[in-house]
C-alpha cells in the first residue's frame, strides 16, 4: 500500500426544506500508510460562492422512511432552469441526533445503480451522521426513462443529476450545506471529479475510489479538474485493469500544482473490484471528512 498526501413500506413525502511525487511500498494484507504533510489551499485564490439549491420539493417524492436501516427511495420529475428531470434515487437520514446535518451525495460506477452500489456506500455514512443522497445516472443499470440523457461517465448530463442530487438535499432539510461531501466509484468516480471541478464552492471534502482523468470519453476531464478546489482523497488499486491507475496518478499531479489538499492511496494487489466497499477505504474517508470539517 501507498500513500501519497499532499495539503493532505410508508410513504415519507417530504414537500419543503430549508436551506439552513508517488512514493511506492508493498506488502500484504492492510496496506501500510505513508504519508506527506498537508498543505495550505492555493495562495491568492478566493473561494466562490456557494450555490443556492434549486429544487420544487413538491416534485420529491420519498417513499419509505429515510431514517430506516435500509434507507428510503425517492423520485424526482421537474423542469428546472429549462433542464427536465427525471431522477430516481435512494436517500438515508440518521435515526438519531437533532441536526443540521452533515451530508454526501454518492455516485454509483458502470453497470451500478443508487439502489445498489449507492445504497451500499450509504448504509455505512449514515452511521457516521451524514445524510446519504443518491441518483442513478446514464451508465446505470436503471438508466432508462430518466432524464437528462447524455454520454456516460463524466457528461455535462450526468453532472447535473448529481448536482440536483445537492439540490434535492434542501427537500430532505435540516441539512448544513456547509459540510457537504461527494464520493463515487469508477465511472462515479469520473462524475465526482468532474461535478468537483464544475461547483467548486458546494462540496467541503471528497473522495473515490478507482477514478481519475484522462482525455477519454468518460473520464473527468483535465481542464476541468484544474478547477477543483477541494480537498480530495483518492484510492486505487495497482491492479485495476479496468481504470489504470494511471489516471488518478494524473489527477494527483494536478492537485499537487495547484495546491489542493488530497490524498492518493494505492493499494497493493487490489482490482477493480476489491476497492469500492473496502473497510480501510471507508475508515480513511471518514478521517479525512473529520479532518476537513464534513464531520466533527
Amino acid at each position: 500500500m501507498t500513500t501519497w498526501s499532499c495539503c493532505t413500506v410508508s410513504s415519507w413525502s417530504v414537500r419543503a426544506g430549508a436551506l439552513s511525487a508517488l512514493l511506492m511500498g508493498c506488502g500484504g494484507g492492510v496496506p501500510e500508510s505513508l504519508s506527506a504533510p498537508e498543505s495550505s489551499a492555493p495562495v491568492g485564490t478566493s473561494p466562490a460562492a456557494l450555490s443556492t439549491p434549486v429544487a420544487d420539493c413538491s416534485r420529491f417524492i420519498v417513499v419509505g422512511s429515510p431514517t430506516a436501516a435500509t434507507g428510503a427511495t425517492w423520485s424526482y420529475n421537474s423542469v428546472d432552469l429549462g433542464v427536465h428531470y427525471v431522477l430516481k434515487g435512494v436517500v438515508f437520514v440518521p435515526p438519531t441526533g437533532t441536526g443540521p446535518f452533515p451530508a454526501v451525495v454518492i455516485s454509483h460506477g458502470k453497470g451500478g445503480s443508487a439502489r445498489g452500489y449507492s445504497a451500499n456506500i450509504a448504509r455505512s455514512m449514515v452511521t457516521w451522521g451524514l445524510v446519504a443522497i443518491a441518483t442513478s445516472y446514464t451508465h446505470g443499470s436503471d438508466a432508462a426513462g430518466t432524464l437528462p440523457t447524455g454520454a456516460e461517465g463524466a457528461s455535462a448530463e450526468n453532472v447535473q443529476r448529481a448536482h440536483k442530487a445537492w439540490d434535492l438535499l434542501s427537500c430532505v432539510g435540516n441539512v448544513d450545506f456547509t459540510r457537504v461531501a461527494a464520493h463515487g466509484h469508477s465511472m462515479g468516480g469520473f462524475v465526482t471529479g468532474q461535478l468537483l471541478g464544475t461547483h467548486p464552492a458546494d462540496f467541503r471534502a471528497a473522495s473515490h475510489t478507482a477514478g481519475g482523468v484522462s482525455t477519454g470519453p468518460n473520464s473527468t476531464d483535465p481542464v476541468t479538474a484544474g478547477f477543483i478546489t477541494t480537498p480530495y482523497q483518492l484510492h486505487h488499486g495497482d491492479a485495476d485493469t479496468v481504470v489504470p491507475l494511471s489516471q488518478d496518478q494524473a489527477l494527483r499531479s494536478i492537485l499537487v500544482g495547484n495546491g489542493i489538499p488530497h490524498q492518493l492511496h494505492v493499494y497493493a494487489g487490489y482490482t477493480h473490484t476489491q476497492i469500492p466497499l473496502d473497510a480501510t477505504m471507508l475508515t480513511r474517508v471518514r478521517n479525512w471528512y473529520r479532518v476537513h470539517g464534513v464531520l466533527p
